[in-house]
């Protein structure tokens, strides 16, 4: 059986390329994919085996990716969604793709890995609902979108799972010799900007990186020129990304600081290995805290999306490593991350939580 996974691929985005990579070696693992394909003109360093479906052309030719679209649905007619906030409502080619063409290809649609909301609309709610109607199944990957799609009682199979990220221990298992080896106190830091428009800041932007470039200047003064930082740039869009927001914090570190950059690169797995070789991490991005769960790394994240409260009360995750929008002291910073350099286990909670992301897998009833 073949496969097409569609979502927001092709974006220069670690968390989305990551749920490319999960997705190939998935359907491979548990469904015997010879193949698997993505509705998408672009995806990250993956197998041999994983094809994109359309080409980047000219708009004038854009006429031969319709083709191509309707020669492989002709023959390929499971299509899964495939990690994240994909069902919001709000206009998406792919989608609107699939809506379309439903009864034609006679389409056998599913989602793993994926988000349910929050709306901005009823309109974009029902327009939703509409859509999980011609869905064969349905795998969530946080308790809110669950109950949100238990609450309209829909004739689908709706299983509660995990983020696709939860499964890359078993992707790619980590070395940990390096972290064992180091000398320093690792510290890595995922950055971006934030707006009103995506969440419910409590900061403008360079406040915050003021409050956590301080907190980093005292602990590094404090350790007396032990802390190591590495700055990974989890999207590189060169308008929309996040090194902006990275090299203005670097602007605010003494020069006494270890920096070293990781940028965006096209191997989600590159960074999961990175990311595991710290003791500690501070994320304003969501998957860059979901890489360092799963690697076994102490983590704070800024709660401005609700995906990101989310994730952090279904993993049960401790209150004193929780600071809101970072919404504390520079000095109180400084005593949490301490605190998290002291080492933590939480292995029970990764395992129940890496079960739950098989389930994205394993629950897939294909009609």
């Amino acid at each position: 059986m073949n496969v097409t996974f569609s979502g927001f691929y092709g974006m220069k985005n670690t968390g989305d390329d990551c749920f490319c990579k999960v997705a190939e070696w998935g359907a491979q693992h548990y469904w015997g994919a010879d193949t698997s394909y993505f509705f998408s003109k672009k995806i990250p360093k993956l197998s041999n085996k994983a094809k994109p479906i359309m080409k980047t052309l000219p708009y004038r030719l854009q006429f031969i990716n319709e083709l191509l679209l309707d020669r492989h649905f002709k023959k390929n007619k499971h299509l899964v969604y495939s990690g994240g906030s994909i069902f919001h409502g709000k206009d998406w080619w792919e989608m609107e793709y699939a809506n379309k063409n439903f009864e034609k290809y006679d389409l056998k649609i599913g989602a793993i890995g994926v988000s349910v909301g929050p709306f901005d609309s009823v309109a974009h709610e029902k327009k939703v609902i509409e859509f999980m109607k011609r869905m064969s199944f349905l795998c969530v990957r946080d308790l809110k979108s669950y109950e949100l799609v238990q609450s309209y009682n829909l004739d689908l199979a709706c299983t509660h799972a995990f983020d696709l990220a939860g499964l890359l221990p078993k992707v790619d298992k980590l070395d940990l010799k390096a972290k064992q080896e180091s000398t320093k106190s690792t510290i890595g830091l995922a950055l971006c900007s934030f707006s009103g428009k995506t969440g419910k800041v409590r900061h403008e932007n360079s406040e915050r990186l003021q409050i956590l470039a301080s907190a980093i200047n005292t602990l590094n003064a404090k350790r007396g020129g032990d802390v190591a930082l590495r700055l990974f740039v989890f999207n590189g869009h060169e308008l929309h990304g996040d090194m902006a927001a990275t090299q203005e914090f670097v602007r605010l570190l003494d020069s006494t600081v270890s920096v070293e950059l990781f940028d965006y690169v096209t191997d989600p797995m590159s960074m999961w290995h990175q990311i595991g070789e710290c003791d500690a991490f501070l994320s304003f991005r969501l998957h860059g805290a979901i890489y360092a769960f799963m690697a076994h790394v102490p983590f704070l994240l800024a709660e401005v999306h609700e995906k990101a409260s989310n994730f952090l009360k279904d993993i049960d995750w401790p209150e004193k490593f929780r600071v809101g929008d970072f919404e504390v002291s520079p000095d109180s910073l400084v005593s949490i991350v301490e605190k998290m350099l002291e080492g933590h286990d939480f292995s029970q909670s990764i395992k129940r939580c890496e079960n739950d992301a098989e389930k994205n897998f394993t629950h897939a009833v294909f009609d």
